[in-house]
């Protein structure tokens, strides 16, 4: 195997991951929203475990490394994560405050 295809087998990994990590994050977008529709969100135990789970993703997230070789789609699709981690985030500690 030559060192192009070492890159773009680690490129191909890496998209798996990154893959991986919207469909939690989304998972967790959902959650949120669901909660707000049945006033789950109210439980602190709830709110406890959501935050942590966000809290885990943010670092999951900002830990990536930012890809190299022409992987800009990658690239993008990090520093999108890293903005709706951020816009949940916020959202979260919104929809808490009014409960």
């Amino acid at each position: 195997m030559n060192i192009v295809e070492r890159h773009e087998k680690l490129a191909a990994i890496t998209k798996e991951y990154i893959d991986a990590i919207e469909e939690a994050v989304k998972t967790l977008e959902n959650e949120i929203k669901e909660a707000a529709d049945v006033e789950e969100a109210g439980h602190p135990e709830w709110e406890k475990s959501i935050e942590g789970y966000i809290d885990e993703l943010h670092t999951v997230i900002f830990s990536l490394p930012e890809p190299r070789y022409g992987h800009e789609e990658l690239h993008k699709k990090i520093a999108e994560l890293r903005k709706r981690i951020k816009d949940l985030y916020a959202e979260f500690k919104a929809m808490i405050k009014k409960s």
